[in-house]
């Protein structure tokens, strides 16, 4: 008797022959472990990094789309992974993604790994498309955006990912040139990561996910995941009808273009959450946090000039002074990014948004309609 999955895996070879040999593997190793993938969703391979998912037939509201079970998840629960977890980082470590990146390193050449046929369907990718990896002199060009700013961050967490054991723990293994190496697991890592609640340690479990690291971003996303505790496992069901033809979307949170640039390596044309804009008022720098709404962005002015009036005195003439002291620093602030380059097509995204933003700040300050 022909098993369901081999017809499954012949309908779909015959039916999309573009579907590469190891798409397939996936989805037979994820079957295998008790795991589901509907049938009414197939790849787009336009490369090996330019992947999407799409639906070959309509998909209904809560309609289930898969099942990943917590076995084939890369996590540091995995009874797989955790041994290298305590090694580099203790018993009780939060650094589940540092790990995850320093198993990678360790793991994913390995022939016969559990893991095989995830690895095999992972993207290639070069880091340099990351602002962390920009040459610091090119760094310096975007201080205007705050980009600096992030890129530290990101730095700082990195540094401390790679310590002495994680250096020892590669070395040890023969791995030659180990902190590149790591690096470039890191960023994999951290591209591909689901977040979810530990309710037993009251704290979060970072993983990598199998199938589920192919949906893409989007602010308009149709599907959506959970962790399901009793069947021990990531579901991903339909939030929405979905047409046949549609590319399937999941969220990566609340994340502005700047975020998304620092961790992801892209931006959004239209990002609906808007990077905040950081402006020097004499001796001080304030943030505000742009809208498409014009009654938030007129909220966020009257805060601002609320803010400084407690500095300066609540005189009217001193709001007139704190009003031109505001455009002064939007307009300088304005002038200083339209200079950048836009070269890069994310840092065009993040500076024509920054622009568009500024500008109906100063469009509110000026025609006064406050």
């Amino acid at each position: 008797m022909v098993s369901f999955l081999l017809i499954f895996l012949i309908i779909i070879t015959n039916s999309f022959s573009s579907i590469s040999q190891e798409y397939i593997n996936l989805i037979d190793w994820v079957r295998k472990n008790n795991g589901y993938i509907s049938p009414k969703v197939k790849p787009i391979e336009e490369s090996k990094f330019n992947r999407m998912i799409k639906s070959s037939e309509e998909i209904k509201k809560d309609e289930l789309i898969a099942f990943i079970p917590e076995k084939i998840v890369i996590s540091s629960i995995n009874y797989i992974v955790n041994p290298i977890c305590r090694r580099a980082y203790g018993l009780y470590h939060e650094k589940d993604l540092d790990c995850i990146a320093l198993f990678l390193a360790l793991d994913i050449n390995n022939q016969s790994s559990f893991f095989k046929p995830f690895y095999d369907y992972l993207p290639d990718f070069d880091i340099k498309i990351f602002p962390s990896e920009f040459p610091k002199e090119e760094q310096k060009l975007y201080e205007e955006i705050d980009l600096h700013f992030h890129i530290s961050i990101h730095d700082y967490k990195l540094q401390e990912a790679y310590n002495e054991y994680v250096e020892q723990i590669l070395l040890k293994h023969g791995v030659t040139n180990s902190y590149e190496k790591y690096k470039y697991y890191y960023y994999l890592s951290q591209t591909r990561n689901f977040s979810r609640a530990n309710s037993k340690f009251f704290s979060e479990i970072n993983s990598m996910v199998p199938f589920m690291d192919l949906f893409n971003h989007d602010s308009n996303f149709n599907l959506d995941w959970e962790y399901d505790d009793d069947k021990k496992g990531f579901i991903i069901k339909a939030i929405k009808h979905i047409e046949s033809g549609k590319e399937l979307t999941t969220t990566y949170g609340n994340v502005d273009n700047i975020n998304l640039f620092v961790v992801y390596g892209f931006t959004l044309k239209n990002n609906i959450y808007k990077v905040p804009i950081r402006i020097k008022i004499g001796e001080f720098k304030y943030s505000l946090y742009p809208s498409d709404d014009k009654n938030k962005n007129k909220e966020e002015i009257v805060k601002l000039i609320k803010t400084l009036k407690e500095r300066y005195g609540f005189e009217k003439e001193k709001e007139i002074l704190i009003k031109k002291l505001i455009v002064n620093g939007l307009k300088e602030k304005l002038e200083l990014i339209k200079q950048i380059k836009l070269d890069n097509l994310n840092i065009k995204n993040i500076v024509e948004e920054e622009i568009v933003n500024i500008s109906r700040y100063i469009y509110i300050l000026e025609k006064n309609i406050l």
